[in-house]
């Protein structure tokens, strides 16, 4: 979840609750309020009453609303409030009404009077002045949560610009980040911290390019002598246990040799050394490729199944499209089994390559990682070299097991 979508969302849940209390709270503090001058109402209505009888020496009587009983003889009673439903004549239906008794003496003539009044009026005006309320909140809210939300998204801008940046740099492209200042003081900080942290860490891949380049060159020359050496040195007599050693020292230099040049090629790759300037139909390619790995399919009864839709066609360099095939079937051919199966499909958008093979441990994210091999024969880095080809050729490389192990190329720029 977005930082942005988070705090709308709190400030939502925040409001929505506030909002909630603040209308409830007030229903009831309003019909407390009405419900306490409704009683105060009744008591001075009583006054009144015993003030035009005292004068008059008439029994005003408005039934359902004033009702006076003249009692015989003295009598007593508390005060008292209570609740009573009555039929209603003018309405033709029954209401709730509050109903203050009480007794009354008036030139010692004792009177019991009830005194009514409709609840339903009091607490629809509650329920009135609560809605109001509430709808009056609810737009305040609403205005300032829309308005809080533009000021956010302007606020956050060059930040979301930032990010967007930091995402997208590469050192391989060589060029320094471009971040944008927010006048904000701890957004400007994060920029400068970002700055100096990709600009050491530009510094450190440079560097650790270059060594691995010389380095790598350094070390063919001596590789070579060493193997020439020891080739020179089998023309000689020698015992059983001498020749033995030194064919595996030459085995050991040779894989050490390859090894060497495969670390060459990734850092040539990774440094764009090699011009994308063809176009290329990649099943041409294949076509040709599984012709040159017949004898090895023929030697482990492989077969091989291409389907053909339409042509992949890639601008890409010519012999990085070579490798890219080339170890792609070698690794179908490598770890597949006996009396196995390749299957490959090509159209305009994609290349899928399968083959059946025995379970493994590896996924999607570690396949492609440099040194992590399925075959102990295997260096660890003919897929590595693959995954970094399709990063600089603006193709996607994907790997899926199930009945089949698959790598499927995929086209995310359209070339034609």
């Amino acid at each position: 979840m977005k930082f942005l979508t988070k705090i709308n969302r709190n400030y939502l849940f925040l409001f929505s609750a506030m909002l909630l209390v603040i209308s409830f709270s007030t229903y009831f503090v309003l019909k407390t309020i009405i419900r306490e001058n409704l009683r105060e109402n009744l008591i001075l209505k009583e006054s009144f009453i015993k003030k035009q009888i005292a004068e008059n020496k008439a029994i005003p009587e408005v039934k359902p609303f004033i009702e006076i009983i003249l009692l015989k003889g003295k009598m007593s009673m508390n005060k008292q409030f209570k609740e009573v439903t009555l039929f209603n004549a003018r309405e033709d239906e029954e209401e709730v009404y509050v109903e203050y008794s009480d007794i009354i003496q008036v030139n010692n003539t004792f009177y019991l009077i009830k005194i009514r009044e409709a609840s339903v009026e009091s607490e629809d005006l509650a329920i009135s002045i609560a809605i109001v309320i509430f709808t009056l909140l609810l737009i305040a809210f609403g205005i300032t949560y829309f308005i809080t939300k533009r000021l956010n998204k302007t606020i956050w801008h060059r930040f979301e610009y930032n990010l967007k940046e930091i995402e997208n740099f590469n050192f391989r492209e060589n060029k320094s980040i471009q971040l944008r200042s927010s006048n904000i003081d701890e957004f400007d900080r994060l920029n400068q911290v970002v700055n100096n942290l990709t600009d050491k860490l530009k510094k450190d891949f440079l560097s650790l390019k270059e060594f691995t380049e010389n380095a790598s060159h350094e070390i063919q020359s001596p590789l070579t002598i060493a193997s020439l050496n020891l080739e020179e040195t089998l023309q000689q007599e020698l015992s059983e246990q001498a020749f033995k050693k030194v064919v595996t020292a030459i085995n050991a230099i040779q894989r050490l040799t390859v090894l060497n040049q495969n670390l060459l090629l990734l850092t040539k790759i990774e440094n764009n050394q090699f011009a994308a300037s063809d176009f290329i139909v990649l099943n041409e390619l294949i076509e040709t490729k599984i012709q040159e790995f017949d004898p090895l399919t023929r030697e482990k009864n492989i077969k091989i199944e291409f389907i053909i839709q339409s042509g992949f066609r890639v601008k890409m360099n010519q012999h990085l499209a070579g490798i890219l095939i080339n170890n792609l079937l070698s690794n179908a051919v490598n770890h597949n089994v006996n009396n196995g199966l390749i299957r490959i499909t090509a159209d305009q958008n994609k290349i899928t390559i399968c083959n059946t093979g025995t379970p493994n441990e590896l996924t999607g994210e570690t396949i492609f990682n440099r040194f992590v091999k399925g075959n102990p024969k295997s260096y660890g880095l003919g897929l590595a070299i693959v995954k970094q080809i399709c990063d600089t050729h603006q193709l996607e490389i994907h790997y899926s097991k199930n009945e089949f192990h698959c790598f499927t190329i995929n086209q995310i720029a359209g070339i034609s």
